[in-house]
């Protein structure tokens, strides 16, 4: 009951800070990518922060292994790289399709757990990855929104869903390794290096288009405040919970729930907030995908 309490608040808090805070951010506040970079940068530092008031109150800081050094910089770099991509195809793509693509990433560290660990997974299980591959095809329908379809947007999607899966498999790794007691450290890490790869960027896009941040001006300055702490002490949570539970749950049952359950409540908040339309294919698109989580997590 402990992990499914968990999950719920990691739900809670991954869906504030990507389909709210980031969201609205690229949408409203954004003039170029230096806004992004600088953006994802101190949302970084305030993930940082949060895990390290976590391992601080948990009494986990420590000198980190080699092993959880390198599993940390790797992480921290997935991170960031599907962060800045996500946010990229937030920019001119829906909320919707962006990230029921991205959410579909959850197929990989899914599978990961039966390949690596021998993980059992059931013929259900396998009939409900094969629906939500169909959801996410017949999610992608240009008639009802043509920004969704543009070849910027598909290659920005596509980089944040291998991006985003290669962070479900390195959390699943680490805490299958005889270092998964280094948790925090994994995590501090892996945040220093998303930090200081995201305040480079700023850095020498500022530097190279002469185009500094305005997403700080006077008139955008609260809002985008707000935007930042939604992001940076989300996600931080959000990365607290998930790396524990991709040891503590099966791959096939976690992945496919914190992302598939995100994916619904994203697509409702899509729906219902910004007023995104859906099509009768997008809509089968949607029952297809809820009932792949039922059948991912075996309860049919």
């Amino acid at each position: 009951m402990q992990n499914y309490i968990l999950l719920a608040v990691s739900i809670l808090f991954s869906v504030l800070a990507c389909a709210v805070a980031r969201n609205d951010f690229s949408k409203k506040c954004v003039s170029h990518n230096g806004d992004l970079y600088l953006f994802n940068t101190v949302s970084a530092f305030l993930s940082l922060a949060t895990l390290a008031a976590i391992s601080l109150v948990k009494g986990e800081l420590c000198v980190p292994g080699a092993y959880t050094a390198l599993m940390g910089a790797m992480y921290g770099l997935a991170t960031a790289l599907f962060t800045l991509l996500n946010m990229m195809a937030l920019q001119t793509g829906p909320l919707s399709y962006t990230n029921t693509i991205i959410f579909c990433a959850m197929v990989i560290p899914a599978l990961s757990g039966m390949a690596l660990y021998g993980e059992a997974v059931t013929i259900g299980q396998y009939g409900g990855i094969a629906l939500m591959l169909l959801s996410f095809v017949f999610s992608m329908d240009k008639k009802s929104d043509t920004r969704g379809m543009s070849l910027r947007w598909l290659i920005l999607c596509l980089g944040a869903f291998l991006f985003n899966g290669a962070v479900g498999v390195l959390q699943k790794v680490h805490q299958n390794s005889p270092e998964k007691g280094q948790l925090g450290m994994f995590l501090i890490v892996a945040f220093v290096v998303y930090t200081v790869f995201s305040a480079v960027l700023t850095v020498l896009h500022t530097r190279l288009h002469g185009e500094p941040p305005t997403a700080w001006k006077p008139e955008l300055r609260k809002q985008t405040a707000v935007y930042v702490l939604m992001s940076g002490v989300g996600i931080g949570v959000c990365n607290q919970i998930n790396t524990y539970l991709a040891g503590a749950m099966r791959a096939i049952v976690f992945f496919p729930l914190v992302n598939g359950v995100a994916i619904l409540i994203t697509l409702l908040i899509g729906l219902v907030v910004w007023k995104e339309k859906f099509s009768k294919k997008q809509w089968i698109g949607l029952a297809a995908g809820a009932f792949s989580i039922l059948l991912l997590c075996g309860l049919f």
